[in-house]
């Protein structure tokens, strides 16, 4: 969830101005991911093996995505490099989102003062 502040007490001149920046630095990275990056550790099934002694077989690290209502998206990171390129466009993907949650805050605050 983003964090949103009150807006109230801000000039409509300072509103407008971080409007125009918000505007212009809107952009969608060509790294963009929306999904988490998760980390697990497993168990395989076999009767003998340590990990049904607690010792699990991992870490393994995921790229998971919702695609729908009940679908889910799940795509192993094999390689460090996968995991960075992952991190880097979920870190993307949040940057853009907050800046979007923003510029909607503001503009609903100039919406509510009646101010174009």
């Amino acid at each position: 969830m983003v964090k949103t502040v009150s807006l109230q007490k801000v000039p409509a001149n300072a509103l407008q101005k971080r409007k125009a920046e918000l505007a212009r630095s809107i952009q969608t990275p060509a790294e963009f991911l929306r999904g988490s990056f998760v980390k697990q550790y497993l168990t395989c099934g076999k009767k003998n093996c340590r990990c049904q002694r607690g010792f699990k077989h991992g870490p393994f690290f995921y790229l998971v995505q919702c695609v729908g209502t009940g679908k889910v998206r799940k795509f192993l990171l094999k390689t460090a490099e996968q995991r960075k390129q992952a991190r880097a466009g979920i870190a993307a993907h949040l940057k853009l989102q907050r800046r979007l949650v923003e510029l909607s805050e503001i503009n609903t605050e100039i919406l509510r003062r009646g101010v174009s």
